[in-house]
């Protein structure tokens, strides 16, 4: 590894270095402090009052418990640096799918990861981008003759249904992955001199491994039943998936605008590698061609999957990029003033990125104001319990906060509950209805939720209304919330 190898991975480590800010970070603390207390799965839910008898799936339970523990036991700290080092052997380990120099690899990993910035951070989901990492690592070295490593994916399938719900992505990639190879020896076998036109420059499984993999993989989707729900966990995606207004109405789960500015990166990954393949590319490579294809339409599918194409290609683009840029980088490693310039690129970067989280760690208030979160409201509601009531309406996106920052009060909604829904009540829903102020939604959260103080966002429809109905009285304001108490009898006496 050279001294230019060395600064791009210093660069890699620096841009995977996130801050924690993800809205569903408090309620993964909360969860895993309770687990580590009570050493239970909770059965039903314990966070919210609006369900409290949903028979709660928690898809990150093992997450929540290392993340909690390493929290509470060491540091936040030491939650970021364990997510940095996460998202930084994400990326490595995709661009290392074919042998390839450090160079390559690094530099791919960087542009990749670029490509995907906005999704990163600290948040359980890199647990799945790793796991899809991995395993396509592991399916290419299998195609080349490696057998003993596919025996860990029944281990790993088994930590992953337990780490995180996206462990399905995974079985969706042997399924296609099998498939695709399984074609190829099928026109092989079968057809050999339509295969020989065809000029397919991939490697192909022969029998043995076909069989081998099929063997495989039905023990890891086997072992991912290894779980404390069973089947449920799979019960639990059908809720989910079938509940279109839930999917319609999370922004993670909208499809990818090219036009966003958050997609800026991801436009001009996208770019780049079409480029690149037009200049370079001539290979005949069915199972590649069609797992970028899918993964590709995944990751423009929903935001949170946008990721998924940088994945799959980055491997793609440290192959080329060895191919076609293997003198010019050689050169650039032994040039002083590029490694002098890297240096001091580098070194900003990293220094601005090193900047922005220790501010946050310094001083974790006001990166939660900063943030939008009502640490203030929450820190004034607790110290005045008796101007609050006991039944909170809150909104979506401050639920988890909520949970972590106040646990001596129950939350309306928030992250887990989009798709919770029973015959006569939709907390997510609701909260919509109740934010817009819909024609009976006061009366809804009264009569329906018991609920008797309420926190928003100023300027909502909501607050506007509640301004004017008389038994209802602001007790709190400041730029980020609003704190609405409902008035009893007694206290319109004193009013």
């Amino acid at each position: 590894m050279t001294a230019l190898d060395r600064l791009g991975l210093l660069l890699l480590v620096g841009l995977g270095l996130r801050p924690i800010l993800d809205p569903d970070f408090g309620w993964h603390l909360r969860s895993g402090t309770d687990l580590l207390n009570y050493l239970a799965v909770p059965r039903t839910d314990p966070y919210s009052h609006t369900l409290p008898d949903w028979p709660w799936v928690n898809h990150e339970w093992l997450s929540d418990v290392v993340v909690a523990f390493t929290h509470n036991h060491l540091s936040s700290l030491v939650v970021i640096i364990l997510f940095t080092i996460l998202i930084t052997t994400i990326f490595l380990l995709a661009a290392s799918v074919e042998p390839v120099g450090w160079p390559y690899k690094i530099l791919a990993a960087v542009v990749g990861l670029l490509a995907a910035l906005p999704i990163l951070g600290v948040r359980m989901q890199m647990i799945t981008l790793l796991g899809m990492a991995w395993l396509i690592w592991i399916l290419y070295r299998h195609r080349r003759g490696d057998l003993k490593n596919l025996w860990w994916l029944p281990i790993a399938f088994l930590l992953w249904a337990n780490l995180h719900g996206g462990f399905v992505i995974g079985l969706v990639i042997l399924v296609v992955w099998w498939l695709c190879e399984g074609a190829k020896y099928l026109i092989l076998h079968w057809r050999p001199v339509w295969y020989s036109k065809l000029q397919i420059t991939e490697l192909a499984l022969d029998r043995s491994q076909l069989r081998h993999l099929f063997g495989i993989s039905w023990l890891a989707g086997i072992a991912t039943l290894i779980n404390p729900y069973g089947w449920g966990l799979y019960a639990d995606f059908y809720k989910l998936f079938t509940n279109p207004f839930a999917i319609q109405h999370i922004s993670e789960w909208q499809p990818v605008s090219l036009d966003n500015a958050l997609s800026l990166n991801f436009t001009l990954y996208l770019i780049l590698f079409g480029l690149v393949l037009l200049m370079t590319y001539r290979k005949i490579e069915p199972t590649r061609w069609i797992m970028s294809g899918l993964f590709l339409y995944l990751s423009l599918l929903y935001w949170r999957n946008m990721p998924f194409f940088m994945i799959i290609s980055v491997g793609f683009l440290a192959e080329i990029l060895q191919q076609h840029t293997h003198l010019i980088i050689r050169s650039l490693s032994k040039n002083k003033w590029v490694l002098t310039g890297a240096v001091i690129i580098i070194s900003i970067i990293i220094g601005q990125r090193i900047d922005d989280v220790a501010g946050k760690l310094i001083n974790p208030t006001a990166s939660l104001r900063s943030g939008g979160y009502p640490i203030d409201a929450v820190q004034w509601a607790k110290a005045n319990p008796d101007k609050i009531g006991k039944t909170m309406f809150n909104e979506y996106d401050w639920g988890g906060f909520l949970i972590w920052q106040f646990p001596e009060q129950k939350v309306f909604v928030d992250g887990r509950m989009p798709y919770w829904k029973t015959s006569n009540r939709f907390p997510f829903l609701e909260e919509q209805y109740a934010i817009s102020a819909q024609s009976g939604s006061i009366e809804m959260l009264e009569n329906t939720y018991g609920v008797d103080w309420i926190m928003i966002r100023p300027g909502r429809q909501l607050a506007l209304v509640l301004s004017g109905q008389k038994d209802w009285k602001l007790v709190y304001h400041d730029t980020i919330a609003m704190i609405y108490y409902r008035i009893d009898g007694s206290d319109k006496n004193n009013t």
